[in-house]
Parts: structure tokens; C-alpha cells; sequence
């Protein structure tokens, strides 16, 4: 359907905006709102089970869910080591070695458009990027897995790089918000990619620390449409009407929390954990891994693992706290891999019912504890309401004054990838027909 391709696509993700925001007036988002009265606004978007930020962004910039995408939850348990292993900053995988399809900067870098990334999740080790300043938590990953010729920019520029690591920390994340847009301004300018990523992270830390709709909340959305604002100021006048398609999304909503469930408490009580009384598990038949509202059982008996999955089911599903159980007979409904399709996925997965959390503790006597580690959770079905997350489209061939149904978060690359000219032939979202001009 297009006529000519748009010269350059950027799409900007801020985590954990709920689609909710938007309706809600106490928030004060002139840059949004001024986007959105030249574009298009969906009443919210769909994301993908389990609603945490590694599998939705990937599915974003893939166009499938999990299932295909191979990325299952922030964290997982390795089976081979039987060690917990936190996805989220990349610390341990490439995304080469850890994505299992082509991604839209993929796409892109093969048809000989210039990329280029800053704080986007799973981009670690990606050869499409020319500029890439992975989302990294830890100093020594920032150190000895960002691009050399990304970390001499940066430290050429001024940046603090050796401070990396400290804004990464949940309260810090606002300092490494205004970081990446400064960064995006300059690489917008040095290196004119035809398709720039761009991640900010303080709204979804906030509102883990705070809860949703707290003024600390608030406060960080309107910081971070601040930065935004910043962002477009840097541009030309004429950019978004001549040569720029601006895509503003979320990676899922967000849910209060006033108690969280040890799961991992009730497997010892049933005898198929060990833990010293520190909690550290010594040995599992049974191990629990805690994604924020949504965690995996993994068991390590592979041949009887259908006949325990489906005996234990029944028992976690009593917990309080628990909204749903699921055995790996349902994850293609849910698109999520089987354990062996993919042995990052766990042999059952749970969901915690609205104002519950996980937690991965294995000692005590408490099965729900209360004051919980965080305010504020995601991770549970992204059709809750509360969890939809958002998505805003304006610019060179975009429509004007549109208001879109809710869609799903697998509808962002096929739509992006026909605004650079190319395709995701095999992606599972549609391509937003009704946005374009």
C-alpha cells in the first residue's frame, strides 16, 4: 500500500506507560498530547504473556509472541545449571543467541538502512545495530559488552560512563532517562539512522517503587514527556511532516500490589524443595521463578514432568494470591513454548490475581507476606485493563486526528517495517492500515 517509503522511523518505548494514563487527567503531557493531535492514539495495546519488558519488546520488534520469538519472561531457570538467570540488562546472552527470529532492525540492516539502538532490552552482541547502547544494569556489562566505538562516543561526549552502572539502580534510572535523550539528539544528528530505537525506563521504576497513579508516578511520566519534548526540539522544524514517522509505545500497564506470594515456600512444605535456613535452595524437584505477576514452576524430573505438572497444578491454584495455573498443554493458547520447544520455559506457569506479586524467597513459614517489595507489578495477562499498554503514531505518513481500537503489541513491526519499505513476512501482528495517509 505505500507509495514511497518514510526516510526515517523512530520508535520510542516508555516502560510501563498504561494506556490508562492517557484518559486520566491529572496527567500534564503537553508533548504527547500535542503528537497526538497530529497523529493517531489507540485506546490501548495488547501485549504479550508474561507482560514483563524483555518478552514485550521483543515481541514489539518482531511481530510475534513469545513462542516464536524465544524470549519467555525477565527470568528464567537455566536447567542445565539449575541457576536462577536474569534477562533483564543482558548480562549473560548476545541477542543473537537468545532471540530466535528476525528482528525489525534486522530487516532493516539487511536492506541497507542505517540502525541504530540506545536502552533497548535484548540488543546485547546485535551485528545490525551500527549504534548500540545496549540496556545494561551492571557496571561490568556496561563496560565489557557496550560497542568500543559507542562507549569512546560516549565518553568523548562527557558522559559519566563510569557511572553507568549507578543509574541503572531503580531510583537512579531518571539520571540514564536524560542521558538516552540526549544521546538519541546526537546520534538523530551524527549518524542519521533510518530507524532509531529509543528506550525510557524511570516511569516503570517509579511506579514499581511507588505504585501506579502515586504523585512519584505522575511525576516521572511528565519528567520523561519532558525528555520527549527535548527530543523533537532537537529536530528540524519540518522533520515530522516531511521525513520522521514517531511511534511512542509502552511495553505493558501496570497493577497495585499490597501483598506478594512465596511460592517457592509452599513447593518446600510439599517436600520438593530444599532451602539452608538463609533460603538459599539447595535442591529442587520444584523450583518457582518469580516474572513480577507471572512466574514459572520448573521441574527437573523431565520424564514425569506432565503427570507432576498436572498433579501440582491443582495445589498452587489453592494458594491465596494465585489468579491462574496453567500447564504447558496451554501455553500455545497462551503463546508461550513448551519446555521442548524452548527449556527456558518452565513446565507451569502461574498468574497472581490483582494486588498480588511473586516472590521467588524459599524460607519461613509465610506463604503471603505483606508490606510486599514493590508498590506497583506487571506481568500478569495483558488483557487486564489495567495492564494495556499504550501506543501513539504521528508524522510523515501518518494520519491526523485518529483514535484506533485497541491493537496488539504485534502489530508494531509489520507497521514500521512497511513505513521503511520492508516487510516481517512472518509476523503475527497486521500492518496498521488505517494509520497511514
Amino acid at each position: 500500500m505505500r507509495r514511497k517509503p518514510v526516510p526515517r522511523v523512530i520508535l520510542i518505548s516508555i516502560d510501563g506507560l498504561a494506556a490508562f494514563y492517557w484518559r486520566d487527567p491529572r496527567v500534564r503531557i503537553p508533548a504527547l498530547r500535542a503528537l497526538a493531535d497530529r497523529g493517531v492514539v489507540a485506546r490501548g495495546m495488547e501485549a504479550v504473556f508474561p507482560t514483563t519488558t524483555w518478552p514485550t519488546h521483543v515481541s514489539m520488534v518482531t511481530g510475534v509472541r513469545p513462542r516464536a520469538h524465544g524470549v519467555v519472561g525477565n527470568s528464567i531457570l537455566n536447567r542445565a545449571t539449575g541457576q536462577p538467570e536474569e534477562l533483564t540488562g543482558d548480562p549473560i546472552y548476545d541477542a543473537p543467541d537468545l532471540l530466535r527470529g528476525p528482528t525489525l532492525y534486522d530487516r532493516a540492516h539487511a536492506g541497507g538502512l542505517t540502525t541504530a539502538a540506545i536502552d533497548w532490552p535484548a540488543t546485547r552482541g546485535s551485528q545490525s545495530l551500527a549504534f548500540n547502547l545496549p540496556f545494561f544494569k551492571d557496571q561490568r556489562v556496561f563496560e565489557s559488552h557496550t560497542p568500543p566505538a559507542t562507549w569512546s562516543e560516549l565518553k568523548t561526549l562527557g558522559y559519566p560512563v563510569e557511572r553507568q552502572g549507578e543509574w541503572a539502580e531503580l531510583p537512579k534510572r531518571f539520571l540514564k532517562d536524560a542521558m538516552v535523550a540526549d544521546l538519541a539528539a546526537h546520534v538523530l544528528r551524527r549518524h542519521a539512522p533510518h530507524l532509531l530505537l529509543v528506550h525510557f525506563l524511570s516511569t516503570d521504576s517509579f511506579q514499581h517503587l511507588y505504585g501506579p497513579r502515586s504523585p512519584e508516578a505522575y511525576w516521572a511520566i511528565e519528567y520523561v514527556d519532558g525528555l520527549i519534548g527535548q527530543l523533537l526540539a532537537s529536530l528540524p522544524p519540518d522533520e515530522l511532516d516531511s521525513r520522521t514517522a514517531l511511534f511512542v509505545v509502552s511495553d505493558h500497564g501496570f497493577l497495585r500490589v499490597a501483598q506478594e506470594v512465596r511460592v517457592n515456600v509452599r513447593l518446600r512444605q510439599l517436600g520438593l524443595l530444599q532451602a539452608d535456613t538463609a533460603g538459599r535452595v539447595q535442591n529442587a524437584e520444584a523450583r518457582f521463578i518469580a516474572n513480577l505477576g507471572a512466574g514459572y514452576v520448573y521441574l527437573s524430573d523431565r520424564r514425569n514432568a506432565p503427570t507432576l505438572a498436572r498433579d501440582l497444578a491443582p495445589e498452587l491454584g489453592k494458594l491465596e494470591g494465585i489468579s491462574r495455573v496453567w500447564t504447558a498443554d496451554d501455553y500455545p493458547a497462551l503463546g508461550l513454548p513448551a519446555p521442548e520447544e524452548n527449556s527456558h520455559a518452565g513446565d507451569l506457569i502461574l498468574e497472581a490475581a490483582p494486588g498480588y506479586d511473586f516472590a521467588n524467597e524459599a524460607h519461613g513459614g509465610e506463604l503471603v507476606v505483606s508490606p510486599p517489595r514493590y508498590r506497583g507489578t506487571h506481568g500478569q495477562l495483558p488483557t487486564h485493563p489495567e495492564n494495556l499498554a499504550f501506543f501513539l503514531a504521528a508524522g510523515a505518513g501518518i494520519g491526523r486526528g485518529l483514535e484506533l481500537p485497541a491493537i496488539t503489541s504485534r502489530d508494531v513491526a509489520p507497521t514500521l517495517a512497511h513505513a521503511l519499505g520492508l516487510a516481517m513476512d512472518a509476523s503475527e501482528g497486521r500492518l496498521l492500515t488505517e494509520i497511514l495517509s
